[in-house]
């Protein structure tokens, strides 16, 4: 356990900020009904907000090691769950929900790609910083080698985790947990936002830790 800076800690209290508006906003809304898409739906939504949750967790009380090994699952479950909303056939979806070994096809980057044809990153930031493509080729190979007990992940917790991995860890699991719930929301109602999700989105991406 090290122990954690000024900066870090405030970046901790901003995402757990949004986290939290936009999970009070979202229980306000009927965002499912019985149909085995919207089950599927939920399921993503309940892991992505678990995830982010255990990582600013894990930071917080400085367990960083497993805080970068979690944001992997994060961004798995963010691009499985709008490209499954987005793309998936009838049959994938019953596979998924019902059979014994459904898996979602392809790969992360194709999905990543896919979603990009769709999504486009508010106006106040530079597509860069919010396209899925951009984020899988800056962060996916070091989160896969965390995730897997790699190099990366050992010479890490043998030297310490600096502080500008760990902002980038904040602030890119909070842009995934933002793009996921205000792109699961306007999915299930065909594509219509929601003000208050937008908004909070808005001054995410405007607002500079």
């Amino acid at each position: 356990m090290v122990s954690m800076t000024t900066s870090i800690k405030h970046c901790i209290e901003r995402a757990t900020h949004y986290r939290e508006e936009i999970l009070q906003e979202v229980s306000k809304q009927k965002t499912a009904d019985n149909s085995d898409r919207s089950r599927v739906a939920t399921a993503f939504i309940s892991m992505g907000a678990g995830d982010f949750k255990a990582i600013l967790t894990e930071i917080g009380n400085g367990n960083n090691g497993p805080a970068l090994k979690l944001f992997r699952f994060l961004y798995e479950d963010v691009i499985n769950a709008l490209w499954i909303q987005s793309f998936a056939k009838d049959e994938l979806i019953n596979e998924l929900l019902h059979g014994k070994d459904g898996q979602v096809p392809g790969t992360m980057a194709s999905r990543a790609k896919d979603l990009d044809t769709i999504f486009v990153p508010p106006p106040t930031v530079q597509p860069a910083e919010t396209l899925f493509v951009d984020i899988q080729g800056k962060l996916w190979k070091a989160a896969c080698s965390y995730a897997h007990g790699g190099s990366l992940a050992i010479n890490r917790e043998l030297a310490g985790h600096d502080e500008q991995s760990l902002y980038e860890v904040i602030r890119t699991s909070t842009n995934l947990f933002v793009l996921l719930m205000n792109g699961m929301y306007e999915l299930h109602h065909d594509h219509k936002q929601n003000d208050v999700l937008r908004g909070l989105a808005n001054s995410f991406f405007a607002e500079k830790w």
